[in-house]
């Protein structure tokens, strides 16, 4: 693909995947928008590793355990802080907040079990449940430690980022068939999440189309992964959770993601996306909070979000979903000026 715009696209690319996320996790409630949070947990979790894939260069210079230690602080960090600062209204309010949205979990009033939950770092069956979009960076971690040790053990194979990724493909599904328990670090899931990784990684090396195929990939493959996807239930990365096949997942993922990354390749400017992929941590590890004090807390809203007729529903999703990537921004704007260590990040 084009490499000379293959920052400013994907950036843009990313911003998109990051606001689908947050939309998609708000939408979980909402009766009239089930068939399109199907379709969307069809593909965007996998499509952020393979942006992730996308963006991977090859530091030959970066020894192994210096690359760990960056990574952690990076990706580590943000995902223990958060996860026990949820922790706080999470016990302070959760009972309340199930009551309001109508689930059957309760809050357990075992603060050692939550700390070793967070330690152990796997989101299935919502062990994470006072933040559980957190899931994401420690499997994330994992994900990048595991290609780069692979990168090194392949150094001199040709097309190594296909092979590597029909490798982890297969590993994947070994792990879900006969394997599939918690790992931590979500480590079963950052198994088939490689397959993506290194699939983008592929997709980088292959050479530029001209842009009327371009144009026909991105309408074959966005057309497939919308079929697939519909021959299968709602898919849960965080769960290892691929519903009637894992095939069928890999299938319509794999179509959606190239379709979306090719029609993205067009984009040549967006200025409000292209910040949100700059900035997907900060956005990750908070909008969970305000998503849930739409679901439950704003009364008539909050009724209208999961019954009312669904341009009502879809108009105030899009709604909650703004406004919570909004304040976490704005968390992340605060914070980051006084203790930018809890992001990962340090003082210019």
């Amino acid at each position: 693909m084009e490499k000379s715009k293959q920052i400013e696209w994907i950036n843009i690319l990313r911003g998109f995947t990051i606001f689908l996320i947050v939309f998609g996790h708000g939408i979980g409630y909402s009766k009239g928008l089930t068939g399109l949070s199907r379709y969307l947990s069809s593909f965007y979790v996998p499509l952020f590793f393979f942006i992730s894939g996308y963006l991977f260069h090859e530091n030959k210079e970066e020894k192994l355990i210096p690359f760990i230690k960056r990574k952690a602080k990076k990706i580590l960090i943000p995902y223990f802080v958060f996860a026990l600062l949820s922790l706080i209204p999470y016990y302070l309010f959760a009972g309340n907040i199930q009551t309001s949205l109508g689930t059957e979990e309760t809050t357990s009033n075992n603060i050692a079990s939550s700390l070793l939950a967070v330690l152990y770092g796997s989101g299935h069956g919502d062990t994470l449940v006072q933040n559980s979009p957190l899931w994401f960076l420690p499997c994330y971690f994992l994900v990048v430690v595991i290609a780069k040790i692979s990168y090194e053990k392949t150094r001199n194979c040709k097309l190594k980022s296909l092979l590597l990724a029909l490798f982890f493909l297969s590993i994947g599904g070994i792990v879900y068939f006969f394997f599939n328990t918690t790992y931590p670090f979500g480590f079963e899931t950052a198994l088939v999440m490689l397959f993506f990784y290194f699939l983008g990684h592929a997709l980088k090396q292959l050479p530029m189309l001209s842009n009327k195929l371009k144009l026909i990939v991105t309408i074959t493959c966005l057309s497939l992964g919308f079929i697939i996807h519909l021959f299968n239930g709602r898919i849960s990365c965080m769960n290892n959770d691929y519903k009637n096949s894992y095939m069928i997942f890999i299938l319509s993922a794999t179509f959606s993601l190239i379709g979306y990354s090719y029609l993205f390749s067009f984009f040549k400017k967006c200025n409000i996306l292209s910040y949100l992929g700059k900035h997907t941590i900060p956005i990750l590890v908070v909008h969970k909070m305000p998503l849930v004090v739409f679901q439950s807390k704003l009364g008539i809203i909050s009724t209208y979000l999961k019954t009312g007729n669904i341009f009502v529903q879809l108009s105030l999703a899009l709604l909650m979903a703004i406004s919570s990537i909004l304040l976490s921004l704005l968390a992340y704007k605060i914070v980051s000026k006084f203790l930018p260590i809890l992001y990962g990040e340090t003082k210019n």
